[in-house]
């Protein structure tokens, strides 16, 4: 029984591990010193991935290129997605409930969160891009796993 719960929590770990690998526009902003510890995690994870799939040297080097390029345009995204947030906590704390006021600043969040997904998405889509077949099916293989669990 042991033995099935450490398999599923690697492959929980590789699941997470792509989920940073397409946010890897996070690990970024992380080295600028906008989430700390946490990009250092990414970046060790990215390398777990990039050894899971067996990328070769060229194919990091454009990963990273990816990654690197997409940094200008999500950096004000999560700057902007910070500010509401406090806007919104400031309006949830208010002594006077404004729901009007709260409903529109949640409608601004909503539409950074999308706006983030389909670039996450892209970037998804680039890194996909740059695999071969057999790395493919075997990333698709391990989001399969991850769904399972």
């Amino acid at each position: 029984m042991a033995k099935k719960q450490l398999k599923g929590m690697a492959v929980l770990v590789v699941m997470v591990c792509i989920a940073a690998l397409t946010a890897f526009a996070g690990v970024a902003l992380a080295h600028e010193g906008g989430w700390g510890e946490h990009g250092r995690v990414q970046h060790h994870d990215f390398r777990k991935i990039a050894k899971k799939l067996k990328l070769t040297d060229a194919q990091k080097a454009q990963a990273k290129a990816i990654f690197k390029a997409n940094k200008d345009v999500v950096k004000p995204m999560f700057a902007n997605l910070r500010a509401e947030r406090k806007t919104l906590e400031a309006l949830i704390h208010s002594d006077n409930v404004d729901e009007a006021a709260i409903r529109g600043e949640t409608a601004k969040l909503s539409e950074i969160q999308a706006d983030l997904n389909v670039n996450r998405a892209r970037m998804a889509a680039q890194f996909r891009a740059i695999l071969t077949p057999d790395q493919l099916a075997e990333l698709k293989a391990l989001q399969t796993r991850h769904k399972r669990h």
